[in-house]
């Protein structure tokens, strides 16, 4: 128990310490859409917009419901919106350490594993941005859904799990999760109920999802593809999962972390002795694989913070090969991680997209403020000097950011980009 304490408190600190400046970043884009749509209307409108059919988003009840009540709490602090998601991404470290514990039965691998889980510079886009947390909510479901399973929690695992892919339909490879699990480690006593009805839940899932949840629209958008695109999306994607920053930055960073990928390879050579060593590799492995999917499929839409459960496999790897050494050389691997994740973090945070909308945005709505627009202007965005209309269309969620932030002004507005905008006289 007082180790659960400490684990705990560590994960807590490092998260706060590590992603804090993602607290302090404003709203962009899909946020003002998404909280527009999802709260602050009135109860019944936003009970159907939640569960109801898609209007503006993906079916997804479970992340509609966090925008439906930080939306009402929390209205236009930014801070509370992005806590709530550190919350949950707290949690999800905290049972990647608990569920790597229970597999492995040592301490010392659960808390490298959840700590470099808490700390990959591939959930940046997830918390630094409101609207990108689906896989976060989804993928703290799942995780506590694999530990209720490890605990022959059976019926927990099942309402976890069913949570986790009403989050984020990424989910759904839980499935071929656990029915690895259980083809590696029990074989000839296999839970065939529990895969069963977890199959029988995916399958009634997807049927509803995508069958009667799911828009021409998003099927044109995230086409599958069985081409050669597949192998740079490939690429990309084990990039993220072993660190390495989207933007190209310092060699040097790059060389340590390639030296160090390739030691814990070596190390992890010495597992080989003992069958449940490598059975316990080749779950991580194989969680690695089945994370990529289906995203390594849709070339056209890559974006690292898709990557939690493959994330989940590299981080319990990572900790198997550092299980084996003494303390302190552990920490110095753990900590050479720790430094190249903070470094491609600042990497990122200088040229990422989310940071230069989330600016624009607060430039566009404090320029407003300042103004002090009689109700029922019309706020005519071209090209200036801040931006060009287009850009501005897509940091204010399409013009939703106007609704949002200045709700009983009434202000209309128009983007040259797209159409003649004409000043009331």
């Amino acid at each position: 128990m007082r180790k659960n304490f400490w684990a705990f408190a560590l994960l807590v600190a490092l998260i706060f310490v590590f992603w804090y400046r993602a607290l302090f970043n404003f709203f962009t884009q899909d946020d003002f859409i998404l909280i527009n749509h999802f709260s602050q209307n009135n109860l019944w409108q936003d009970i159907k917009n939640v569960f109801g059919p898609p209007t503006v988003t993906h079916w997804r009840p479970i992340h509609n419901l966090y925008f439906f009540v930080t939306g009402n709490i929390f209205d236009k602090n930014y801070f509370g919106y992005h806590l709530a998601t550190f919350l949950f991404h707290i949690g999800a470290a905290f049972f990647v350490y608990k569920t790597v514990q229970k597999l492995t039965n040592d301490f010392k691998a659960a808390l490298i594993a959840g700590l470099i889980y808490g700390a990959h510079p591939a959930h940046f886009v997830s918390l630094f941005w409101i609207s990108g947390g689906a896989t976060t909510i989804g993928f703290f479901f799942l995780i506590s859904a694999i530990y209720c399973y490890l605990l022959k929690k059976q019926s927990a695992s099942l309402t976890l799990y069913l949570l986790a892919i009403f989050a984020s339909e990424a989910m759904i490879v839980g499935l071929p999760i656990f029915a690895c699990y259980e083809f590696i480690f029990r074989r000839e006593k296999l839970d065939r109920l529990f895969l069963t009805m977890i199959g029988s839940t995916s399958v009634i899932f997807l049927i509803i999802r995508f069958a009667l949840f799911t828009s021409r629209t998003t099927f044109n958008v995230y086409q599958l593809e069985l081409s050669t695109k597949v192998l740079p999306a490939l690429k990309y994607y084990l990039l993220r999962i072993a660190g390495f920053a989207e933007v190209s930055g310092d060699q040097i960073v790059s060389v340590v972390l390639l030296s160090w990928l390739t030691l814990i390879a070596l190390l992890l050579i010495k597992t080989f002795g003992k069958k449940q060593n490598v059975n316990q590799l080749l779950l991580s492995i194989i969680i690695i694989i089945i994370g990529l999917f289906p995203f390594i499929l849709i070339p056209q839409h890559l974006s690292p913070h898709y990557m939690n459960i493959s994330i989940f496999g590299f981080s319990m790897f990572i900790g198997l090969a550092l299980k084996q050494l003494k303390p302190i050389i552990s920490i110095v691997f753990l900590i050479i991680f720790l430094v190249t994740s903070v470094y491609n973090v600042n990497l990122t945070l200088n040229n990422n997209w989310i940071i230069k909308r989330s600016n624009l945005a607060k430039t566009y709505l404090k320029k407003i403020e300042r103004e002090k627009l009689i109700p029922r202007s019309i706020l005519i965005f071209d090209n200036n000097e801040i931006s060009t209309s287009k850009e501005a269309y897509i940091a204010l969620g399409t013009g939703e950011a106007i609704k949002f932030w200045f709700k009983n002004k009434n202000y209309k507005y128009c983007f040259t980009e797209f159409e003649k905008c004409q000043a009331l006289p």
